[in-house]
């Protein structure tokens, strides 16, 4: 098996670092470059009346806003108080029920982050300030319709993911 010999950080950022990673294999040492960001949560919230409540935000990255799932890093180590954050910072609601759905990567060769993905029920109002750049807009669908916005308004793939494992698990 592999084995990291050597961790360098090259480059630190408020929300991320870059290092560079040296790794004993068979063939011999070869060099990683890894960006290394702290874990987040992200929330699929669903109202009493079966509503998926959704965000549109803008992403610098892409230079645009889009439709996207409550979502945010986890600051403390403490997943839950994360997450109950961040509903009330982007959706002005908390939960009085939350379920782990699972624990997933986004390209595990080049990203160190996991992202935990919540089913969010049993939502009451609560709003906190958050930190985004931009206004959000909050848009609430029928849940059984988020299908058809794959590929659509919903491009991403953690959120393509999450909207899954709550209907796998709903379907229960």
């Amino acid at each position: 098996m592999p084995k990291i010999l050597r961790e360098k950080e090259i480059l630190k950022r408020k929300m991320f670092s870059i290092k560079e990673l040296e790794i004993k294999t068979k063939k011999g040492n070869v060099v990683f470059d890894v960006v290394e960001k702290k874990d987040s949560v992200m929330i699929v919230p669903i109202t009493d009346d079966g509503k998926l409540v959704l965000i549109k935000e803008y992403f610098a990255a892409t230079d645009d806003y889009q439709i996207g799932l409550p979502k945010g890093r986890i600051e403390d180590g403490d997943v839950k108080k994360a997450t109950n954050r961040e509903l009330q910072e982007e959706i002005g609601y908390k939960s009085k029920k939350l379920t782990k759905l699972a624990t997933v990567s986004v390209s595990p060769g080049n990203i160190r982050h996991k992202t935990h993905i919540f089913l969010a029920q049993e939502l009451v109002e609560s709003k906190l300030e958050g930190d985004e750049i931009g206004k959000i807009k909050v848009i609430k669908v029928p849940f059984a319709n988020f299908g058809r916005m794959i590929g659509k308004e919903i491009t991403e793939a953690r959120m393509i993911a999450a909207l899954y494992l709550a209907k796998r698990f709903l379907e229960k």
